[in-house]
């Protein structure tokens, strides 16, 4: 068959459209493991930023590309930065991570303020709802969309967790906040010399243990600190 006469399934255009259109405009798509990462520029437009230089990257962007022609999206590549392949695991995650935390430095708000500028030590994760997922085999799943909320002046401001991870880094990142104070993921080291002083954290699910409400899926099965004096009223 034909390269270009390839054949989608149904279930993979109908996410192929659902991804799309779940993606706000200038949101990236950085699809694990294909050094590729994607920009989309307006309601039928998508763009390949970044590629690494590798025939299996290569591949990939021409399979989706193909595959988002199918759904009426059309796919710019005439602009794409190409960097070397990365030489090990440790390589290429340090390389995207470098590029990715680049690109997070010049976000900016609509009136120019930068992302990295607001007040992350005061943002809170948000439930925004459930949307169903196609998986592997063909069957769809439930997934919790979440996002964080940062304020900037009196509006509020909801970002991409993986984007305000960039910015704020882990040790925000990976604590909420409850109506006590907050519960903070704990390093290994950190589980050690709380042990060896005889204090106890918590193991987080679903819900938070200490008030029953949803907890972000990153924070599943961290055990955490308790930090409640945060908060404390003066």
């Amino acid at each position: 068959m034909d390269m270009n006469e390839e054949e989608f399934t149904p279930e993979l255009k109908v996410w192929a459209l659902e991804h799309f259109n779940q993606m706000a405009v200038k949101a990236v798509w950085r699809p694990d493991g294909t050094g590729c990462r994607y920009r989309k520029i307006d309601d039928t437009t998508m763009r390949l930023e970044h590629r690494v230089d590798h025939p299996d990257s290569t591949h990939h962007h021409e399979r989706v590309t193909r595959l988002f022609a199918t759904v009426n999206i059309e796919m710019l590549d005439d602009d794409v930065m190409i960097t070397p392949a990365a030489l090990s695991a440790e390589d290429a995650f340090r390389q995207e991570m470098q590029e990715r935390q680049s690109i997070a430095a010049s976000w900016t708000t609509e009136d120019g303020t930068r992302l990295a500028d607001l007040p992350l030590e005061m943002a809170e994760p948000v439930y925004l709802g459930e949307r169903e997922i196609l998986l592997d085999n063909g069957e769809t799943s439930n997934i919790e969309d979440w996002g964080i909320k940062v304020m900037h002046d009196d509006e509020e401001i909801i970002m991409n967790p993986d984007d305000y991870n960039l910015l704020a880094g882990d040790d925000l990142f990976m604590r909420y906040k409850n109506e006590l104070g907050y519960l903070t993921a704990m390093t290994r080291q950190q589980m050690f010399d709380t042990a060896e002083e005889g204090v106890l954290g918590v193991l987080v699910g679903g819900r938070c243990p200490d008030t029953d409400i949803r907890v972000p899926p990153w924070m599943w099965g961290t055990y955490c600190s308790r930090d409640y004096n945060l908060d404390e009223e003066e």
